[in-house]
């Protein structure tokens, strides 16, 4: 496999591999489902350090087997954690200190038994580091051979731009859907210039695009959605209203809501692929069918 192969549209998320934060999850589930992606053509999958501290990564690489050579895997990296003595939610801090940076590649290597990183990114950016250090070493590992290409994840345009000055940034993953619509034109335009390919994630709006919540749907407390202002108040009411909306704008275009939420970012410029955080065979398989 070399980075120049094709991204599959729909990259396979593995956020909820990690066990935390998206309610109860059965990883046999999620196993099957990659699987199954690979069965459907899909090369791409998206984890992160910090997704089960660690464990979306182990078990990833574990599930893949031979075939984590065969696909293309985006990782993450520049936050450090420790537990928390007073909650089960470890204390998360962003660190993009070479140190640190190096650490991230080192550990991500290891978890996911690779030689080489196809993708990292640099999942927020710390301003407490110049993003010229951060991605200076970045450079250095992909020298050595560390890593193949580099990204820039929830980076502003103007970040991106002092990334480019020092490194060659092929990749800039950040939230693309249809509810929040359009792209913001000086992220499109850097993009255009230096040729950076954008991973869209939050395409659903944390699910909300499926059209399978209402006014009624609670969310257990380890389920981040019932932490997120997205799905509280005035704002989770106005949010379903524009999903009423969306509706019959997908009905015109004899589409459902899903297909059209999946669709949009796809044909939004720079857009190379789409992450779904996939949790079972069955939204593999209705989310590549949306794009079929």
């Amino acid at each position: 496999m070399t980075i120049e192969t094709k991204l599959s549209p729909i990259c396979f998320g593995c956020e909820p591999l990690g066990g935390t934060d998206w309610g109860d999850v059965e990883i046999d589930d999620i196993k099957n489902a990659i699987h199954k992606s690979l069965d459907l053509g899909i090369n791409f999958f998206d984890t992160a350090g910090i997704y089960g501290l660690g464990l979306s990564e182990e078990r990833l690489s574990k599930i893949l087997g031979e075939q984590r050579h065969d696909v293309i895997i985006a990782t993450k990296g520049g936050l450090s954690w420790k537990n928390n003595e007073t909650s089960t939610r470890a204390i998360v801090t962003r660190d993009s200190s070479p140190k640190a940076i190096r650490r991230d590649v080192e550990s991500s290597l290891k978890r996911l038994r690779l030689e080489v990183l196809p993708i990292f990114f640099v999942h927020w950016p710390d301003d407490n580091i110049l993003i010229k250090e951060t991605f200076s070493e970045l450079m250095k590992l992909k020298d050595e051979g560390k890593i193949k290409s580099i990204g820039c994840s929830n980076f502003s345009s103007k970040q991106v731009q002092q990334a480019c000055s020092v490194s060659q940034v092929d990749y800039l993953q950040m939230p693309v859907n249809i509810l929040d619509r359009p792209i913001n034109k000086n992220i499109s335009d850097i993009c255009f210039t230096n040729e950076i390919k954008i991973i869209a994630y939050n395409a659903l709006a944390n699910g909300l695009l499926t059209g399978k919540y209402d006014k009624n749907s609670i969310f257990p407390i380890n389920d981040r959605r019932s932490r997120l202002p997205l799905f509280k108040g005035s704002q989770y009411l106005h949010a379903l209203d524009q999903i009423e909306n969306l509706k019959i704008e997908a009905a015109k275009k004899n589409i459902s809501l899903l297909q059209y939420a999946i669709k949009w970012p796809l044909m939004q410029k720079n857009v190379h692929s789409v992450i779904l955080g996939i949790k079972n065979p069955k939204q593999i398989e209705d989310n590549w069918a949306s794009i079929s």
